[in-house]
């Protein structure tokens, strides 16, 4: 990302002007990912499945939005050399690969949709829908500059998306699972069940767990290796600066911060905010008698809404300001006093009744509630142009041969050295570019300098690598000293459990038994219920494993569990009241099948397909990217 900010020599004044070209590359680029700037590759194709053809620009399109996807997922931004790290492109690469094998066979097989499928997909899309509920050509035109489609490249996705389906149903309908396999899953999943836990910790031990020889510590040692095993471990040198290790070295003046508090005036003073919901009438006498029904108790806002076949997302107006409504609907909206239903009010559209949801009051944020944010912020961007300009000469370092303690001594980067093992640290240690590079380095070699996800920059060397050993156990004494203890502990309160667990073979009732002990009764419960947050998280599992009225012993971190099963509730699945999940079960099961069979059969037409991809100008393509 920032050698693409790149520039020999640059002064402020160009650095103003870099950003004012770049703001122009976004607007151009915007929904498309790589426009112009790729505008060679784009025009050739990723991969070839038969006679179908897989566009460049189709290609980078669904991987950026999985990438996109990515970044909200974290909520922080992934390049997409990160994006790769995760096989986004391969997964892309295969979905299509699999649209287009199925593109081919329906070629062979002269199946297509026709001008009407695609008008109506069209029209019943909400998104093109305007507010009278009527396809909205600009909502339309809006949504193609955001994607970077044309209309006829969006509308021969569809096409090929309805064809497809034609196909899906070609190759699998008439399928229907048989009946049994719904009942046996709707027995499955609504049996429930109770049980009895006595819960068994340290407190309750019949006798104290003795302090430990040296020879039992030792022997525990020895018989553990794997727990004092060191990972295999990577010690990496490096030469490394972030925009937070400069930004805390930058001057931010209070003009500066000011400045950019007054820029953003409205996002720091937000208006009183009403939430409601509104339904149209025809006439203003037909909104009257359904607000005088609502206030008789004969008819409730959401019923109305239900009568009329609307949907929670048609009824919301959003969160509103008083300078977005109209005279009369503001006077009525931010004139009520608290949340309830108002009008009619006569508006544009016609009368209208308004349900008031929620009132959001006016929020002020002053100069210093914002002035850390703000002064961190500026020291963040000026850092970042300042790791700009160093890019070049730490390269130009890198390449005449430099050490990292050399660029250390001649840059603003810092020195230091860290440990790199299978788990993810802070820091460097977390960083995936940094991480990568550093699993890919050989051990002396110097490697080229990294981009690190934080805007930072890196350059490393691999001193050595060291194999997975035991720690000597005058390193790890503490820690065997506890896990011994907790392992006898833990055997301990099993036998006690065990001990339970038979007298209850024998018949014994449990309530006497844990007199004294944590006993509680739980459910009933299905198997995907919920217990006690303090049970071992697979308990469900073990309980409705177990026969009525039988035990088991379970152990956990905190010492040993004791179940009994009191009493299990079957289903009958010839009830009545069952219908409606067991027909629903049922058609869920038959639609599994018979995607599962057509997941098959495009599969079949990927084997038997002559498929070619371009690998290297995938990797060229995505490397254009930040």
């Amino acid at each position: 990302m920032l050698n693409a900010f790149r520039s020999s020599g640059r002064s402020k004044g160009t650095s103003i002007l870099v950003w004012i070209i770049l703001g122009l590359l976004v607007v151009g680029l915007t929904g498309f990912g790589l426009g112009g700037a790729v505008s060679g590759l784009a025009s050739q194709n990723v991969a070839r499945v038969n006679g179908e053809k897989i566009e460049t620009a189709t290609f980078v399109r669904l991987v950026d939005q999985q990438r996109q996807r990515l970044s909200q997922e974290f909520q922080r931004p992934i390049t997409m050399a990160q994006a790769q790290l995760f096989g986004i492109d391969q997964q892309v690469l295969g979905q299509l690969v699999t649209q287009a094998a199925l593109d081919d066979q329906m070629a062979d097989l002269k199946i297509s949709a026709g001008d009407a499928v695609v008008r109506d997909q069209l029209m019943a899309t909400q998104a093109f829908q305007g507010v009278s509920g009527g396809f909205d050509q600009t909502a339309y035109d809006f949504f193609l500059r955001q994607s970077g489609l044309s209309a006829r490249e969006y509308e021969d996705q569809l096409r090929k998306d309805a064809a497809r389906t034609l196909l899906d149903v070609a190759v699998a309908s008439g399928l229907q699972m048989p009946d049994v396999f719904g009942e046996a899953v709707l027995k499955y999943a609504n049996e429930e069940r109770r049980f009895s836990v006595v819960r068994l910790t340290e407190a309750d031990l019949e006798t104290p767990i003795e302090a430990p020889t040296d020879a039992d510590l030792q022997a525990h040692y020895t018989a553990n290796p794997d727990e004092y095993t060191a990972p295999e471990t990577r010690i990496v040198s490096y030469a490394a600066l972030t925009p937070a290790q400069l930004g805390n070295e930058i001057e931010i003046t209070d003009e500066q911060i000011a400045a950019l508090y007054d820029s953003r005036s409205e996002t720091y003073a937000r208006p009183e905010l009403r939430v409601f919901d509104l339904i149209g009438f025809g006439t203003e006498a037909e909104a009257a008698e359904a607000k005088a029904a609502i206030e008789a108790g004969e008819l409730t806002f959401d019923g109305l809404a239900e009568s009329r076949g609307l949907t929670a997302a048609d009824l919301s107006a959003g969160t509103v300001a008083a300078e977005d409504l109209g005279a009369t609907a503001r006077e009525v909206v931010f004139g009520a006093e608290g949340p309830g239903v108002l009008g009619p009010v006569q508006t544009d559209l016609g009368p209208s009744l308004y349900r008031l949801n929620a009132i959001l009051a006016a929020q002020t944020q002053t100069l210093e509630d914002v002035r850390e944010d703000l002064r961190t912020e500026l020291a963040q961007d000026a850092a970042l142009d300042e790791l700009v300009d160093l890019i070049e000469p730490v390269e130009d370092l890198l390449a005449a041969g430099a050490t990292l303690e050399e660029i250390a001594q001649e840059t603003p980067l810092a020195f230091g050295e860290l440990a790199l093992t299978s788990d993810v640290g802070e820091g460097l240690a977390g960083d995936l570019a940094f991480r990568r590079e550093a699993f890919e380095a050989e051990v002396g070699e110097e490697r080229d300098l990294v981009e690190l996800g934080e805007g930072g920059i890196a350059a490393l060397r691999v001193e050595r690598v060291d194999p997975p050993a035991l720690r000597p156990y005058d390193e790890v004494a503490d820690q065997v000293a506890a896990d011994w203890r907790g392992a006898q502990i833990s055997a301990a309160l099993a036998t006690q459990a065990a001990a339970l667990k038979a007298a209850l073979d024998e018949g014994r009732q449990l309530a006497p038994l844990a007199e004294e002990l944590d006993l509680r009764e739980m459910g009933p419960v299905t198997r995907r219920g919920q217990v006690d947050t303090d049970l071992p998280p697979d308990v469900l599992e073990q309980v409705f494993a177990l026969e009525p009225r039988a035990s088991t012993v379970i152990q956990d971190l905190d010492g040993a569990l004791l179940v009994q099963i009191t009493e299990v509730v079957p289903v009958d699945a010839t009830d009545p009241a069952n219908s409606e999940q067991l027909e629903r079960l049922n058609g869920e099961l038959s639609g599994a099948l018979a995607n599962s069979l057509f997941q098959a059969y495009a599969q079949m037409l990927v084997d038997g397909a002559e498929v070619s991809v371009n690998q290297q100008l995938i990797e060229d393509t995505l490397a254009l990217y930040p």
